[in-house]
């Protein structure tokens, strides 16, 4: 199976005022976003270079309700308690040439594959029922695109990821089912305290900044 890093999540009270605070981060503005009808919600996205990109996603007040709890655990009240402090990375995600093979091999449950579409892009992906981000968000979320990548059509603003990493008092059970994924290389999963970590890296033209979950 055929694993590529796809993009990084970072979640957001409201979209405004987290593409604000995240175009000052990183030095350059959104170029574009859309509607979830789905699941309600709405982002911006940033380039991270080609094949790779960064999604600020928020629950969007004008949107239907999904009818079941959204993806991102954006509907848990300690997700939103948290956002309300400020933008944070919350997930991350890969693309396969197999959804299917990738969720029945993978030894966590990573939820039921859904096909989704917004304008000219359609991709499936695995979504767990509850909502939830898996081991805080270090399993990433899985994706297979039904059309060209999205980072395909984005100017190339010269961000790029250079580090992600989780700290987790126990790590075992992430780390084989990273493998089991293919994404083992992609995250450097380290031994830490009862409080779990995430951080990512980026760089950007006036220095590397890190967002952290």
């Amino acid at each position: 199976m055929a694993t590529e890093l796809d993009h990084i999540v970072v979640g957001a009270k409201d979209l405004a005022s987290g593409s604000a605070w995240l175009e000052d981060m990183l030095g350059v503005p959104p170029l574009g976003g859309g509607e979830h009808a789905t699941m309600g919600t709405h982002n911006k996205i940033w380039s991270l270079g080609p094949g790779a990109f960064l999604e600020l996603i928020a629950i969007d007040p004008d949107g239907t309700d999904p009818g079941r709890p959204r993806w991102f655990a954006l509907d848990d009240p300690d997700i939103q308690d948290s956002l309300a402090s400020g933008p944070r990375l919350l997930n991350w995600a890969i693309r396969v040439d197999d959804i299917e093979k990738a969720v029945k091999d993978c030894p966590v449950n990573l939820g039921t594959i859904h096909s989704l579409t917004r304008g000219d892009f359609a991709w499936k992906v695995a979504i767990r029922e509850d909502g939830a981000l898996i081991h805080q968000g270090h399993i990433p979320l899985v994706i297979q695109w039904q059309t060209a990548h999205p980072a395909s059509k984005l100017e190339d603003q010269g961000l790029r990821l250079t580090r992600l990493k989780a700290r987790r008092s126990e790590k075992t059970g992430v780390v084989k089912a990273l493998e089991s994924l293919d994404a083992d290389d992609f995250i450097k999963v380290e031994d830490g305290s009862v409080t779990a970590g995430f951080m990512a890296e980026i760089a950007t033209a006036d220095g590397n900044i890190s967002l952290v979950g």
